[in-house]
C-alpha cells in the first residue's frame, strides 16, 4: 500500500504543480521511477527580479524539516496502478510554505510538493518537545470577515472554544530611491503571528485584554473573572491566557 501511496503523491504533485487542482495522498508514491519534479524553495518570487536585491525572511512556516502525522481530507482517486483513498502519513518530514500554500515533503527521491488544500491536519514535536504542535487546515472554518487565506492554523488550546493562531504573511517590496539614494533595495518576506478564536464553525480575531475575553466567555464570567484575580493572571502572559482558555473548556464540559 506504501508503494502504491508513494507513486500517487509523485503523479499528483506535478499536476498539482501545474495546475493545483487535482487531490493526494500517501507515501511511497514520492519514488517512482522516470517521474521528476522541480525542488520548491521560499525564495521563489515571482514578478521580482532579485538578481541584485536580497530576500530578507522566509515564505516557510519554520525553514526546520519536521517528522509529521498529516491527515488529508478523505477522498478516493484514480491512478494508473488503480484507486487510491487519501487517508494518513506518519513519519514524514515536511514543510509549509505560507506564501501559496503549499507542503513540501522530503522523500528518498527528492522533495515533492502539493497544495496545501489536500491537508486537514498535521502534527509534529519539534526537537522532540512536547507536547507535540497541533495544526488545522483553515478551510475547516468559515471566515465572514476574510482574514485569513486558505492556510493552516496552530491550535493553541483544543476544546469547545479553540484559541488558533495564524501566521499572516506579507511582501514588502524594495523602496529604493536611487535619486536620492534613500529606502531599501531588499526584498522583505514579513510574518505576523494572529490570534482567532471559534464561534462554532466561524473564526474571529482575538484582542488579548479582558472586554474581548469577557463578551467571548459572558457564560462563565463570574468564574473566569474569579479565576483570573485568584490567580493574578494578566492576559498579556501567554502561559496565563492558555490557562484560562484551559479552564473555560472544562467549565463548559460540566
Amino acid at each position: 500500500m506504501k508503494k502504491l501511496i508513494y507513486a500517487f503523491l509523485v503523479i499528483i504533485s506535478i499536476e498539482v504543480s501545474a495546475q493545483n487542482t487535482m487531490m493526494q495522498n500517501t507515501k511511497d508514491a514520492l519514488n517512482q521511477d522516470g517521474i521528476k519534479i522541480g525542488s520548491h524553495t521560499s525564495t521563489m518570487l515571482y514578478g521580482f527580479d532579485t538578481r541584485t536585491t536580497e530576500v530578507q525572511g522566509s515564505y516557510y512556516l519554520d525553514t526546520d524539516w519536521n517528522m509529521a502525522t498529516v491527515r488529508f481530507y478523505p477522498k478516493t482517486i484514480s491512478t494508473p496502478k488503480g484507486t487510491v483513498k487519501l487517508d494518513s502519513l506518519t513519519d514524514i518530514q515536511i514543510r509549509i510554505i505560507l506564501q501559496g500554500n503549499d507542503v513540501e515533503f522530503n522523500t528518498p527521491d527528492g522533495i515533492k510538493v502539493i497544495s496545501g488544500t489536500l491537508v486537514k491536519s498535521f502534527s509534529f514535536q519539534k526537537n522532540n518537545q512536547n507536547p507535540p504542535k497541533n495544526y488545522i487546515s483553515t478551510l475547516e472554518f468559515v471566515d465572514n470577515f476574510d482574514k485569513v487565506k486558505p492556510s493552516f492554523f496552530e491550535v493553541i488550546v483544543d476544546g469547545k472554544t479553540k484559541l488558533l493562531e495564524y501566521t499572516k504573511v506579507t511582501t514588502q517590496k524594495p523602496d529604493y530611491v536611487e535619486a536620492f539614494n534613500v529606502g531599501s533595495k531588499d526584498l522583505k518576506i514579513v510574518k505576523e503571528k494572529q490570534l482567532f478564536v471559534n464561534k462554532g464553525k466561524e473564526v474571529v480575531r482575538f484582542s488579548t485584554n479582558k472586554k474581548d475575553l469577557f463578551e467571548l466567555m459572558a457564560d462563565k464570567k463570574p468564574e473566569i473573572e474569579k479565576y483570573i484575580k485568584d490567580n493574578d493572571f494578566t492576559l498579556k502572559d501567554r502561559a496565563n491566557l492558555l490557562k484560562i482558555f484551559g479552564y473555560y473548556n472544562s467549565l463548559s464540559m460540566m
